[in-house]
This record gives structure tokens, sequence and C-alpha cells, in this order.
């Protein structure tokens, strides 16, 4: 019997290094898949300058793989979907102008730092739509894809997954893949037990309600600049509906 696809959409290829060896290991039963974007899918805007429907772009993703890797939909048994919380559930005063900055966008605890006042505007824009799109997929459970119900779940990162690995929210960009590599020949022991540390739910509660709290934690003040994640509940979602 051929193993159904469990498709992992990531951001960048560092999601890619820190989970898939476990995620091979652990959950036989499915082939693990994952789909690398080299961009942001829910801030990217289309060639109009117009926001798209976000449920429409996550759909374009999936048939595109699954096209390009000649699957079809009937093959998955789930799309799990992983991004950076990047600070966008802050208010908008929150993003403010520090011309002494090296960087034209640094990230603090309590704040998203920028250089110009058009600047601020762009981030503010930018966090708008991301948090919008964010509460779009977090209210999709499934998606159909060619008339098949296929599962869905959206997972976060904050403020990114360099800052909840090794604490640094503005890591240089050309140093992610390295440094990756480094943080999981030196753990001692799995991603999974690692990130539960930083799960901002109880884990004694059902798995839907740790999901639905996690991300109404995430909206709350700050704390999409701060570290934390709701990845762990991925290994809960695959142990429960895709085994």
């Amino acid at each position: 019997m051929t193993k159904k696809v469990l498709l992992i959409i990531v951001e960048g290829q560092t999601e890619q290094i820190i989970l898939e060896d476990y995620l091979d290991a652990h959950f036989a039963n499915s082939t693990i898949r994952f789909d690398v974007q080299r961009e942001d899918i829910l801030t990217k805007w289309d060639a109009h300058k117009r926001i798209p429907n976000i449920k429409n772009s996550v759909v374009r993703v999936i048939q595109s793989y699954l096209q390009k890797y000649k699957f079809l939909a009937n093959d998955l048994t789930a799309v799990v979907h992983i991004t950076d919380a990047d600070g966008c559930f802050i208010a908008p005063e929150c993003v403010k102008i520090d011309e002494t900055i090296e960087q034209n966008l640094f990230y603090t605890e309590d704040a998203i730092l920028v250089k110009s006042d058009k600047r601020k505007q762009q981030i503010e824009q930018r966090n708008d739509m991301k948090a919008k799109n964010a509460r779009i997929l977090i209210a999709n459970d499934h998606f159909s894809i060619n008339r098949m119900k296929v599962p869905y779940q959206l997972f976060y990162f904050s403020t990114n997954l360099e800052h909840v690995l090794w604490n640094e929210r503005n890591e240089i960009p050309t140093e992610k893949m390295q440094k990756a590599d480094e943080f999981m020949d030196n753990l001692s022991g799995t991603i999974e037990e690692y990130l539960s540390a930083y799960l901002p739910v109880s884990s004694e509660l059902p798995y839907r309600e740790k999901i639905k709290k996690s991300w109404s934690f995430l909206m709350e003040d700050c704390h999409s600049l701060q570290r934390g994640t709701n990845v762990p509940l991925l290994f809960e979602m695959i142990k429960t509906d895709v085994q």
C-alpha cells in the first residue's frame, strides 16, 4: 500500500532542516514532503499591488506542488503550513521610527524599529495584511483541492524560527541555514521536546483548544514579537489525525 503524503508548506529551508529528519523517523506511515516557498505568501501582493485572496493563494501552492510532483489530491493526508509571526499582531504605535538602527527593520521584545515614516507605513500595512490573512487561514481546517477535502492547519514561530531556536530575532539571512545545521547537531533531546518548552498554552488541554488558545495568545499585546511557537501541536496533529 502506497503511503499518503503529508505536505508541509514553509517559508524557508531552515524549517525543513530542523523538522524533516524527526518527522521522517517518527511518522513512518506518511511520506513527509516539504514545499519551500522562499517567500511569505501571507504578505505577498499580486502583480497589480492588490491583496490576493489568501485561500486561493494556498490552494494554488498546493495544486502547483501536486502538478510538479505528479501527485493527486487523494494522495494527500493533510497539509501543514508554517509561518513566522513577524510581530504582525502588534498595535500600529508599536512600529517605531529609530534612525540610528543599522538595518531597515529591527525587531525587539515590544516594538518593530524602522528608519523612516515611509517604512513605518509599509510595515503597518504588511502587519495588517498578514494578521488578516492569518485569521482567515486559522478559521480553515481543510481546503477543497480538485474536489477532495484535505485537512489543513496553520502553525507559527514567533517572532520567527531563529528567535525560537537560538533566541535571535534579527538573524543575518545568509547565516540561517548554517546556524540551523549547528543547532540540530548540538541538540541533546528531540526537536519536539525542545519546541514544547515554548508552547504558550497548557499541554493538558485538548488539541483543538490548544490550537485556538495558542493563536489567541499570539494576537494579544506584543506576543507576536515574543519567543513562542505552536509548532509542537503539529506533531500532535499528525499523531491524532494522520497516523
